[in-house]
């Protein structure tokens, strides 16, 4: 098995450039500088079409740089799992232990740690079944077991969620980070949903039309997003164009203003954003900031949380309350609210950052 966890680098892409041509037209992929660590989850995040896919596969090997070069630490072991996996033919057994059929192992060897790793993916039981017989959860699961059966020192993971429910997501979620926990395998998931890619990640880099726009430890990039674009990609959804004051606020309008943790130059034009966990509504209760009065555009409860827009400034802003409790209760379309928010839940990004 991998040694434990110790933040060491083991995979890093350098300067690399990938050129692609399909009949979509010519993709370029451009990366300075990305390294996966022992033990760390890194979320890809980026739209379709980003070179999310693309970056997984040159890290694997499968994709040669034009410029540039992946580094891999000394006996370093990448495995990738694509997006749609595929069973062989024969048993789960045999398929779990596949890709270590030929390297030189005993049989029992190879039986041994195939069956292990179908136990740390739940599919144990499943050993003696026919693999074309498996649902689409099972066989993403038997992916993930042939993989980890290899014992990877870097696990690189293609939309790892796709096709499965709520309860689906929650116990893989499970099992991903006891395996990451027990072998201190370095992992690389690549997602264009943002709530997917917070149930593994410890880091985050983002990547947009082939360049990675911004990458750092989660909670400094959910909180202080590079620009707009990123900004939107990590949930920070409430953006306005904004004029920094010299009172340490910044006007959106002639009369909306909202407080600043930073003091950008006065007179400097840029954006303000805030993440809907942070706006709130009902000033007087220690919340922050008063930032003015709006009023409910729409209410959507999904049984744990009520999502609630209200114009603001000529904007829509977003923010979540807590299904069935407190304002959630009596809250309705067309109610006017007062919106307040922490000076440091405000984050301040320069015009030229767009």
């Amino acid at each position: 098995m991998s040694a434990p966890p110790d933040g060491r680098e083991v995979l890093a892409a350098r300067d690399i450039a990938v050129e692609r041509r399909s009949r979509h037209g010519r993709f370029r992929l451009e990366v300075e500088e990305l390294a996966l660590r022992r033990g760390e989850v890194l979320a890809v995040l980026g739209p379709n079409g980003a070179g999310k896919s693309t970056l997984l596969r040159t890290l694997a090997g499968l994709e040669t740089p034009e410029v540039g070069r992946v580094v891999r630490g000394a006996g370093v072991v990448a495995t990738l799992v694509f997006q749609r996996p595929a069973a062989f033919a024969g048993s789960v057994l045999h398929n779990a232990g596949a890709a270590l059929l030929g390297g030189g192992h005993a049989r029992a060897e190879v039986r041994r740690r195939a069956l292990a790793a179908l136990r740390s993916f739940g599919i144990e039981h499943l050993a003696e079944r026919r693999a074309a017989t498996l649902s689409g959860g099972e066989l993403r699961r038997l992916a993930l077991a042939r993989a980890m059966a290899l014992a990877p020192t870097a696990l690189l993971l293609d939309e790892p969620y796709d096709d499965l429910d709520v309860a689906g997501q929650a116990a893989l979620t499970r099992d991903l980070r006891r395996a990451i926990a027990e072998t201190g395998v370095a992992v690389a998931v690549v997602t264009h949903d943002l709530r997917r890619a917070l149930l593994l990640a410890d880091r985050i880099a983002v990547l947009c039309d082939g360049r990675l726009q911004q990458q750092g430890p989660r909670a400094e990039v959910l909180a202080c997003p590079a620009g707009p674009r990123v900004a939107r990609l990590v949930g920070m959804d409430n953006l306005a164009r904004a004029v920094a004051l010299p009172d340490g606020w910044a006007e959106v309008d002639a009369s909306h203003r909202t407080p600043l943790a930073s003091a950008p130059p006065a007179g400097a034009r840029g954006w303000i954003g805030i993440r809907p966990e942070h706006l709130k509504l009902d000033v007087g209760r220690g919340a922050g900031e008063s930032i003015g009065k709006g009023r409910v555009e729409s209410l959507v409860d999904d049984g744990f949380t009520t999502h609630v827009e209200v114009s603001w400034a000529g904007l829509s802003l977003r923010t979540h309350l807590l299904s069935g409790r407190g304002l959630a209760r009596s809250l309705a379309v067309g109610d006017p609210v007062s919106l307040s928010v922490r000076p440091e839940c405000v984050h301040w990004m320069p015009e030229d950052s767009e």
